[in-house]
């Protein structure tokens, strides 16, 4: 997974807070900014796994974990690694997955293949050829095998403010953490995430909303939507743009040849071929 500048500078910023290892901290601000791995005297440097003060090294086909002082505090003894997430990373060792914490400690076995990132309290393992969410301890609460996919959020991350999207033959919905369905595999697309406690979904070529309930806040009858932002969401219909609030109600008109998301209380819109800003009560500014 490549790591994002803000990330990388995220890196180098707590880096550097080592006073003491100014020098150290110089070489992987250097480098990291640059690449996505640093290779330092004796060890390589894996940029994208920092997370909670520890990155990943590498070396000679191994892997632990140093702190922001360039310490080794996980030895390097490990298969793979991921980076760490609510105090757990994914460490493999004789072809098996378990977790540890960031005193190195084992707090979850070596009997798991596919791990994925620790997100809202669990993790989706692979176990007997099934796939199951754990908890921190390792106790099993979901097994999402009856599904033919569960999507991540954003790269491993699946359960994200206690959902998780699951797709059954082309069609998606979205389950609760007790693998009820809170919203029914109906839809063609859930355009995770919510943005103001509302997502945007497609269902038969039109777009509407759901809230976190399940319900459908705003119908699918749009030829387009995007996310609510400062309190409306910008609609298209038959090649015109206004704007929604999120109770559903049309508050700027479907006027528009070309409209963008409001920010800062303006947003750009053009009309005749023209572009003007308007407010949100659709007034030009």
């Amino acid at each position: 997974m490549m790591m994002s500048r803000t990330l990388k500078k995220s890196v180098i910023a707590l880096f550097m807070l080592a006073g003491t290892s100014y020098v150290f901290a110089s070489q992987v601000s250097e480098h990291c900014e640059a690449e996505q791995e640093y290779q330092s005297a004796h060890d390589t440097i894996l940029c994208e796994t920092y997370s909670e003060g520890l990155v990943a090294v590498e070396q000679k086909g191994k892997y632990g974990f140093m702190n922001i002082y360039g310490d080794i505090v996980i030895p390097i003894e490990y298969n793979e690694v991921g980076s760490f997430s609510e105090g757990l990373a994914s460490v493999e060792r004789n072809n098996k997955s378990g977790f540890i914490d960031t005193q190195g400690k084992v707090v979850i076995p070596f009997e798991y293949d596919r791990p994925s990132r620790f997100s809202d309290g669990l993790t989706r393992v692979r176990k007997d050829g099934r796939y199951i969410f754990i908890d921190r301890t390792g106790a099993e609460v979901l097994d999402v095998d009856k599904y033919y996919n569960l999507n991540p959020f954003s790269y491993s991350e699946v359960f994200l403010n206690g959902l998780a999207l699951v797709e059954i033959e082309s069609k998606q919905g979205l389950i609760n953490k007790q693998g009820e369905l809170v919203v029914s595999v109906e839809y063609d697309l859930i355009n995770l995430p919510f943005s103001e406690n509302l997502v945007v979904v497609k269902k038969n070529d039109k777009y509407g909303f759901l809230n976190q309930q399940g319900q459908e806040v705003v119908p699918p009858k749009y030829d387009n939507a995007v996310s609510f932002l400062e309190g409306l969401a910008r609609v298209g219909y038959e090649g015109r743009y206004g704007f929604i609030n999120q109770q559903g109600i049309i508050v700027i008109p479907i006027i528009f040849e070309e409209a963008y998301s409001f920010s800062g209380g303006i947003a750009k819109v053009k009309k005749d071929n023209i572009w003007k800003a308007i407010n949100k009560q659709g007034e030009y500014v």
